[in-house]
């Protein structure tokens, strides 16, 4: 009975372990290219989303190798609607900073190397995350800004004209 328990767990780290190596592989192959500072801002919000999902799904997958997990999954699955909804109020926030996020990706009022300013922030953009944009300003600082406030702000982009 021992035996089988190791074989599973196994199994499960193997699985962990391919996951992780396909979600670099897929984010090492998007990441190749070479990009205008428009797609550049998609792909690196995409290669993120995916890279996340697929370790998600990975880590999913291998815990339902093991019967025990198995069966606690289904009582899990069971009560999912009060976990998800408890879930969802408790990241309300960071869900919101996400979706803004694949919004700017997409809409793009900024992208990577833009001149903006923002409420009282001001500075280049340096990096355009899931949930946070990170500027660099003139005094050479670094700032997140969180992604629903530069979604819900008012953005002046120096450098971004049509």
């Amino acid at each position: 009975m021992h035996h089988h328990l190791w074989e599973r767990v196994a199994i499960a780290g193997a699985v962990v372990v391919i996951t992780a190596l396909l979600a670099k592989l897929v984010d090492v192959r998007i990441g190749r290219r070479e990009l205008t500072p428009a797609l550049a801002t998609r792909y690196r919000v995409i290669r993120r989303t995916i890279f996340a999902a697929i370790v998600f799904i990975g880590v999913l997958s291998a815990l339902l190798v093991i019967p025990q997990v198995r069966a606690v999954a289904g009582g899990i699955l069971a009560s999912s609607a009060v976990v998800g909804i408890v879930i969802g109020l408790a990241a309300q926030r960071t869900l919101g900073n996400f979706v803004a996020g694949l919004l700017i990706a997409f809409t793009q009022p900024i992208r990577l190397g833009d001149e903006i300013e923002v409420a009282d922030a001001s500075g280049t953009v340096e990096e355009i995350g899931l949930t946070y944009t990170w500027l660099r300003t003139a005094d050479d600082e670094r700032i997140a800004i969180p992604n629903d406030k530069l979604a819900s702000e008012t953005i002046r982009n120096k450098t971004f004209k049509r």
